[in-house]
């Protein structure tokens, strides 16, 4: 019997052998070479199990999580993953148990694949490098840490190498590992290459996917998942050109994931469903599920009390701004404003989400939302303590439920009088009392999405979507439309309007709104016409509990909109109408614009990201003079600046208002809360009432149970992610906070040479505008750095790890001519390390200007180039920018949305194409075709367009438009079919989850989250080709265009 397995079984027979429920949801197993024993990841930890079931033992124990372990070659040691540094770094342990070793420092997270036929190295999947387009991409470490290598296999997120060595399976493509059924072009392939990844060919072809690469012991066959069949199985392929896959197993309710081969070839372990199983490689061989048992204690407290100084998701302040509720892990708590010595009082408990609060007037309820019941119900939180019957006071609560419908409520708010409540249910507007009694449907209507009290307690302003997705706003007394007081449409400019906030003293409305295809703009409606020449008022902001009605003057109403020239998400107005207060989508930051459409002041810096902005609305609290500004930030902290301080400067602090609250949080139920959260949001909010067809009750039926089989998040959101998979929809996710600090690791904009295998490290280019890229550097192409803050560079020294918590400081090179020689001379260079994003902007430009200048060297300058990154603001101004500044004396250009991950700005970029020649202006000594603005120049030259796998969303409306309209040829490979509009809601516990809302179909009612655009002229770039800097599909636009120019021209001349 070899040594490791019988280590293995002295292990399991210490194991305790009390019986208990078979364990689910073990996830990303390996098996050993001779088949005898599974390690797979469970409860965060790597545990091994023999192969026919039975007590697992634990091999790490780590509050951190582990995953993807991989037996050595020789048995004697499991590779893994794990995030004890913050992103994923490879890790390996004896397969005996012991303390595992730390073999990566990267701070982009490294996923162990498997290891090299001599168990030398350790081969993993990374995101670390800068360049762009960013991939994954194979590496290697040896066992003993040191230098990792790439393997240059382009865009390789999978991989196994064959039993000689010589080969290696990988898997390409932007698949999603947990989406079900996906047919298309972002599909995962499995290529074949040589060890180095050179001379890649093409396995397999199918449009679905295809994974988990696994070797025969004499290399002629690979085994691997697939969905060729349907549900996505086990087969197995001669690697052969020419070849065809047979099934090795054949399930059909659930789907196969990620599997391994033993290293006999005799045994396959892998996932399917919520459980592992086993399946024999010969002919008749049946899968197993394996029945495993462990017996673990808790790694950390189920019941865990945690001291909250942040974190808040929502807050609401009293009229008198003395008290503050907010919502915490789904908790609601009630402080003393800016006391950091008062008692902060939980008022609610449970395992639900309670949040959505808003105080009565005279504070003595607190109405909100909340799950508790199983779907989003209102209920009110009153005082219940005889010693202190004040809510502001009291330590004792009662909480009464005033609706109950399956359909959910939003937007609940009491009226500033304290007499009703409203909110919105289905898209309608809705009042009731304060008890939930005389339910009153306000608004007839299915679209209404944001409403606003009007300061007097007598009118709502609302938000209303129509048939095309465009909204207005309009303005309705709150008992509802009356002959002589209609619904009045008060905006009439059909785009988009929204985010509506009313000023104090009822005189002013802010919004925002788009206008001339500019969205994001901050906007101000006067309620009444301005006054004429004569003494003027002297009214100013009421007091709070005062209000004589308001005198709003609905003639021409729509024309006294403002627009102010000030782009915000997130906007209010303060009290007395004279500013609006909004977070800037490109800073993140709070600024504040004059009504006027005058100043705009940049009141913080360092992108706080507000997501909830309220003025004061009583001076009185600091002085008469004084505005004051509540805000929340990204982090959770209460913030509140006073704005007459002018322009923030950089590192400019904003006080936060100082809180404590103690929060006892049982994970188990917030686990189960954030699933049922999770399921319901999707239930209730997902385009398709049908689901696409899932069955989405017994979706929760079969995943539900899993939750007290996960102790970790980043296992929870694996789980979220398979329910999710169900739908085969694009635009799901789910995000939090890292559950550990990161390592940061520095870039100093050096591209390396990585065919150099010596001391040091040789440098092939200098990034422009990188770290290195100054006067004083003195490093150039050619040149080697063969030391680090005074660390030689040998193949030992992992290069990561010398430049972690290196971002912004400096860092010493020493640079020389000839490594080989300790007599030449080393230069002392000094370098500021970049972050990894910064670096990344940069390789971005980098293939901006290659590309530009490849397609002007084919053409001989007569074509350019345009490339959009995004579908945004952003990338509308570079693409606007570039069109006027570098293109438009061309012939023609070639547009690019490849890599694009889309947004909403297509219409916007196709206003400035495919205009029509009209007019010619002309003046004396200026030449023809002189036009007076430049943005009413539009490109009325042809064009053509490159797309490509990974044209996302709007970067798939806009070829589709492009195509439909005839602005000319599309040259590339099929989008992927991911085009859905969506939004995000927060779960408990603070992470966000992404609900698709709105399906986007074409004119022929194709789907077009299930079917991307097809490009006229297609061609699929090699990965050989991509290797050595080759763009196949830019090289055939330029080919195209170029005939479709002298086409173009010779109509030009016969017209002429």
């Amino acid at each position: 019997m070899p040594t490791f397995r019988m280590l293995l079984l002295g292990l399991l027979a210490t194991s305790p052998l009390a019986a208990q429920e078979p364990i689910r949801f073990g996830r990303t197993p390996d098996i050993s070479p001779d088949g005898k024993t599974v390690v797979f990841s469970y409860l965060g930890d790597i545990y091994a199990v023999e192969s026919v079931g039975g007590v697992a033992r634990a091999l790490t124990t780590h509050p951190a999580h582990d995953m993807n372990p991989a037996f050595s070659p020789d048995g004697r040691n499991v590779a893994f993953s794990s995030n004890r540094y913050g992103s994923y770094d490879v890790f390996v342990v004896p397969t005996r148990g012991g303390r595992p070793r730390r073999l990566t420092f990267d701070s982009a997270s490294d996923m162990v694949c498997g290891w090299t036929p001599d168990g030398s190295a350790i081969l993993f999947a990374s995101l670390r490098s800068p360049a762009f387009p960013s991939n994954f991409e194979l590496y290697s470490i040896p066992l003993e840490g040191g230098r990792v290598t790439r393997i240059g296999a382009p865009e390789a997120k999978d991989g196994a190498f064959s039993p000689r060595g010589n080969l290696l399976a990988y898997v390409r493509g932007p698949g999603a590992w947990y989406r079900k059924n996906y047919r298309g072009s972002s599909n995962d392939d499995l290529w074949i290459a040589n060890a180095d990844g050179s001379n890649s060919r093409r396995l397999t072809d199918f449009n679905g996917q295809d994974h988990s690469p696994m070797w025969s012991p004499d290399g002629s066959t690979l085994y691997y998942v697939s969905e060729c069949a349907g549900t996505a199985n086990v087969v197995r392929q001669s690697v052969t050109n020419g070849s065809k896959p047979t099934p090795l197993t054949n399930h059909t309710d659930e789907s196969v994931r990620r599997a391994r081969i033993s290293h006999n070839g005799e045994t396959i372990v892998y996932e399917c469903g919520l459980d592992l199983w086993v399946v024999g490689t010969k002919d008749g061989d049946k899968p197993r599920k394996l029945a495993i048992e462990v017996n673990a204690d808790d790694k950390a407290n189920n019941q865990r009390v945690t001291m909250f100084t942040r974190g808040m998701t929502e807050f609401a302040l009293t009229a008198d701004e003395k008290f503050v509720a907010f919502s915490l892990q789904g908790k609601l708590f009630r402080a003393p404003v800016g006391s950091s010595t008062a008692k902060t009082v939980q008022m609610t408990t449970g395992a639900w989400m309670d949040h959505g609060i808003n105080w009565s007037p005279d504070a003595s309820k607190i109405v909100f939302l909340s799950d508790r019941s199983g779907h989003e119900d209102i209920y009110l939180l009153e005082a219940n303590d005889l010693d202190h019957p004040k809510l502001t006071e009291a330590h004792t609560f009662k909480v009464t439920r005033l609706t109950d419908t399956k359909e959910p409520e939003s937007g609940v708010s009491f009226s500033p009088d304290g007499k009703k409540i409203a909110f919105l249910r289905g898209g309608k507007l809705f009042t009731m009392n304060p008890d939930g009694k005389e339910l009153k449907e306000v608004i007839k209507d299915v679209q209404v999405f944001d409403y606003e009290w009007s300061p007097d307690s007598r009118w709502f302003v609302y938000a209303r979507r129509d048939g095309s997705f465009a909204s207005e706003l309009y303005m309705v007394p709150v008992g509802g439309p009356t002959p002589s007081d209609p619904i009045r449409n008060i905006t009439r400019h059909a785009t988009f309007n929204a985010g509506v906030t009313w000023s104090q003293n009822g005189k002013k409305i802010a919004f925002v709104g788009e206008r001339r295809g500019t969205s994001n703009m901050i906007h101000v409606l006067e309620l009444e016409k301005p006054a004429g020449p004569g003494p003027s008022s002297s009214a100013g902001t009421p007091a709070v509990g005062t209000r004589a009605p308001l005198a709003i003057d609905f003639e021409d109403i729509h024309q006294r909109v403002t627009s102010l020239r000030a782009f915000g998400d997130v906007a209010t107005i303060s009290p007395d109408g004279s500013k609006v207060a909004f977070r800037d989508p490109s800073t993140r930051d709070l600024f504040i614009v004059t009504t006027t459409g005058g100043s705009l002041t940049r009141i913080t810096t360092g992108g706080l990201m507000p997501r909830q902005i309220v003025w004061s609305k009583r001076r009185s609290i600091v002085g008469p003079s004084i505005e004051l500004i509540y805000f929340l930030d990204a982090e959770g902290n209460l913030r509140l600046l006073n704005p007459a301080g002018g322009e923030a400067k950089p590192g400019t602090a904003v006080p936060s208002l100082p809180w404590k609250a103690r929060l006892t949080v049982d994970m188990q139920e917030l686990h189960q809360e954030m699933f049922d959260q999770a399921w319901r949001y999707l239930n209730d909010h997902f385009y398709d009432d049908k689901h696409h067809g899932s069955n989405w009750d017994d979706v929760r039926r079969r995943y539900r149970p899993v939750v007290p089989h996960v102790a970790m998040k980043e296992d929870l959101y694996a789980l979220l992610y398979l329910m999710m998979g169900e739908l085969n929809a694009s635009h799901l996710g789910v995000t939090g906070t890292p559950t550990l600090p990161d390592e940061q690791t520095a870039e100093l904009g050096l591209i390396w040479d990585e065919r150099y295998r010596g001391n040091g490290l040789k440098v092939a280019e200098v990034l422009k505008r990188g770290p290195a890229d100054h006067k004083g550097s003195a490093i150039k192409a050619g040149d080697f750095v063969v030391s680090i803050d005074g660390t030689d560079l040998t193949p030992s020294e992992n290069v990561s790890k010398l430049l972690n918590g290196k971002v912004g400081e400096t860092v010493v090179l020493q640079v020389t001519d000839n490594p080989s020689d300790p007599k030449a001379k080393r230069r002392r260079v000094e370098l500021i390390g970049a972050t990894r994003a910064n670096i990344a902007e940069r390789m971005y430009d980098r293939w901006v200007a290659r590309n530009a200048s490849r397609v002007s060297e084919l053409s001989k300058g007569k074509l350019g180039y345009i490339h959009i990154p995004s579908m945004d603001e952003e990338g509308l101004d570079r693409f606007v920018r570039s069109l006027y500044s570098d293109n438009y004396d061309k012939d023609a250009i070639v547009l690019d949305v490849r890599f694009n991950g889309g947004g909403f700005t297509h219409d916007q970029v196709l206003n400035y194409l495919g205009s029509r020649e009209h007019t010619v202006f002309k003046m004396r000594d200026g030449g023809s075709g002189l036009v007076l603005r430049s943005n009413d120049r539009k490109w009325h030259k042809p064009l053509a367009l490159l797309i490509n796998n990974r044209s996302y969303s709007d970067a798939e409306i806009f070829p589709n438009a492009f195509k439909t309209l005839g602005l000319g040829k599309v040259v590339g490979e099929p989008t992927g079919g991911f085009v859905i509009g969506t939004s995000a809601l927060r779960l408990v516990d603070g992470s966000m989850f992404r609900i698709p809302r709105i399906g986007v179909y074409t004119l022929n009612g194709v789907n077009m989250d299930k079917k991307g655009v097809d490009p006229d002229v297609l061609v699929v770039p090699h990965p050989d080709q991509i290797a050595k800097g080759q763009d196949a599909q830019l090289d055939k636009a330029v080919e195209v265009l170029s005939a479709d120019v002298n086409v173009w021209k010779q109509k030009r001349t016969k017209r002429d």
